[in-house]
This record gives structure tokens, C-alpha cells and sequence, in this order.
């Protein structure tokens, strides 16, 4: 008879012929996990993990509060801006006054430096407006990506500029 043969007789007993990979896989996994580690390791671990996610919520509560305050501070915004246009028109209107008595005996070019010097003051309080327009957008921007659950480290290579405070 070749090796790979064996004689079974009927007397001694019953007999299976069972695979021997799966039986070395499992003798593989076992000792896998004798090396593995211990329990405690495993443990401190978990403890690590679940730390990590505690203080990634933090983060993300410190950011939401940001947000809320920011949207605080942007929302009184435009009632300012709106108060600085009325001054701003009504000031204009009392120099147009002044300017149409006193230019019956000044120059249109006397004044060419004053009216120069309001259209650069209104230049600027458009620029003004327009980028607080910007800040806004984006301040909605980022609220929508902070309650869609855009993860804290994207938000934050998305806006380079953005500080976060801890409240105490």
C-alpha cells in the first residue's frame, strides 16, 4: 500500500476522514490571538477609542457653538450697515444743500476734491457690504456642512482661517 493509504478494518471502531486545512487554519488563529496580547490591552485600547471620540464631540460642540455665536454677531450686522447707509445719505444731502448755496459763488472745481473724497467713502462701504455678503455666505455654508456631518478635520482644511475657542 502507498503512504497516502490506510487500511481501516471494520473491528476497531468507527472512522471519519476530516479535512486538515480547516483544522490548521484554526491552529493559525489561535495562536494569533495568544500573541495578540492580553485583555487589559485590549481594554486600554477601547478606553483610548472611546476617549478619542469624547473629544472629538467636544471639538465638534466647540465648533457649533461658533457657529451659532458668529451667526449672532453677523445677524446684527446688516441693521448696522443699513443705520451707517441712512447717516451716510442724510450727511450727503445736507453737503448737496450746503453745496448748492455756496456754489453760486464757488467753482465746480473747488469741490471736486470733497466729491472725490465721498466717492471713495461710498467705495468703500460697498466693498464693505459686499464682504460681509461674503462672510455670511459662507457662514451658512459652513453651518450646512457642519449639520450635514462633514467630518471637524475637513471643515477645518476647508477654512484655514477658522480659530475655535473653548468656553469655560
Amino acid at each position: 500500500m502507498p503512504e497516502e493509504e490506510v487500511e481501516i478494518s471494520e473491528g476497531k471502531g468507527d472512522y471519519e476522514v476530516l479535512p486538515v486545512t480547516p483544522i490548521h487554519k484554526l491552529e493559525k488563529r489561535i495562536k494569533y490571538l495568544e500573541q495578540a496580547g492580553t485583555v487589559p490591552q485590549l481594554q486600554s485600547l477601547i478606553g483610548q477609542i472611546i476617549e478619542l471620540v469624547r473629544g472629538n464631540q467636544q471639538l465638534v460642540d466647540q465648533v457649533v457653538r461658533a457657529d451659532a455665536e458668529l451667526r449672532n454677531e453677523l445677524s446684527r450686522l446688516p441693521g448696522k450697515l443699513d443705520e451707517l447707509i441712512t447717516t451716510i445719505k442724510s450727511f450727503l444731502n445736507l453737503v448737496k444743500i450746503a453745496g448748492e448755496e455756496e456754489v453760486r459763488g464757488v467753482s465746480p472745481e473747488s469741490l471736486k476734491p470733497l466729491t472725490d473724497q465721498f466717492q471713495k467713502m461710498l467705495e468703500q462701504n460697498q466693498k464693505l457690504i459686499e464682504g460681509n455678503q461674503a462672510i455670511l455666505e459662507s457662514m451658512e455654508s459652513l453651518g450646512k456642512k457642519i449639520k450635514m456631518g462633514t467630518p471637524v478635520s475637513k471643515l477645518l482644511s476647508t477654512y484655514p482661517g477658522l480659530k475655535l475657542r473653548k468656553e469655560e
